[in-house]
């Protein structure tokens, strides 16, 4: 009879605010744009602030438009403003705010953790792959990290050509890996995008809810990144042959 639960031999991960954050954030970013622009946003509140600007991008990121779209970005930011309340920007305001925040510098940085946590799980036999929402990139940042050469599988949306929660993308990710559904678990930080989409392919899933914003997941949830290793590690070694 075959198991119902077949034991993990694949680890998918996402990259960006999971494995790779950006310094200074985006929020400290749309801050300092904000700022150099004359509005008097408070930076203590902006994470709460942040917050309904979030769901309404995620909403509207589910329905294939995302802030690279400068409608997209310029309705966020009213919905940011409007949680100050402030008034909408007009033409002069959002262009001017638009060049200060691309201007803005920042770097992207990988977890001190990470390749330790990637090596680990490659010993104990598992395949590792990423399936993350970038451009393409991708590759060129994981191989400068030092991430790449741990990957079996590197889906991209770019490449693949949709983004999550669409289950094409972790499919690309299992025809690479050359594993199943059923005995593979996919980790990210968005439920609709991470979790919803590697359900939809068949996968097993679980939350790095580092953000806090689904205290009630149906899934393994870690607020930590150490609660996520630890999880990881704690699954069965693959057994060989």
């Amino acid at each position: 009879m075959t198991n119902p639960n077949p034991p993990i031999q694949a680890i998918f991960l996402d990259i960006g605010d999971t494995l790779v954050f950006d310094s200074p954030s985006q929020i400290d970013r749309v801050h300092q744009a904000a700022v150099a622009c004359g509005l008097d946003l408070e930076h203590e509140k902006m994470s709460a602030a942040f917050r309904p600007v979030e769901d309404y991008a995620l909403g509207r990121y589910v329905q294939g438009e995302t802030q690279d779209d400068p409608r997209v970005a310029r309705q966020c930011m009213d919905v940011l403003l409007e949680q100050f309340g402030a008034e909408a920007l007009d033409d002069e305001g959002w262009e001017n705010l638009s060049t200060a925040y691309a201007e803005a510098p920042f770097t992207r940085t990988l977890r001190p953790e990470a390749l330790e946590l990637l090596s680990d799980l490659k010993e104990r036999g598992f395949k590792i792959g990423v399936v993350s929402d970038w451009t393409i990139d991708l590759e060129t940042l994981l191989t400068e990290m030092g991430v790449r050469p741990y990957l079996d599988a590197l889906a991209v949306s770019d490449i693949v050509g949709c983004t999550k929660p669409d289950p094409r993308i972790f499919e690309d990710a299992l025809a690479q890996a050359g594993v199943s559904p059923s005995e593979t678990i996919h980790i990210g930080d968005f439920f609709e995008l991470d979790v919803a989409g590697a359900r939809a392919a068949g996968l097993s899933a679980g939350l790095f809810d580092w953000r806090g914003r689904t205290p009630d997941a149906d899934c393994p949830r870690f607020e930590t990144f150490d609660e996520m290793a630890a999880y990881l590690r704690a699954l069965p070694a693959v057994v060989k042959g």
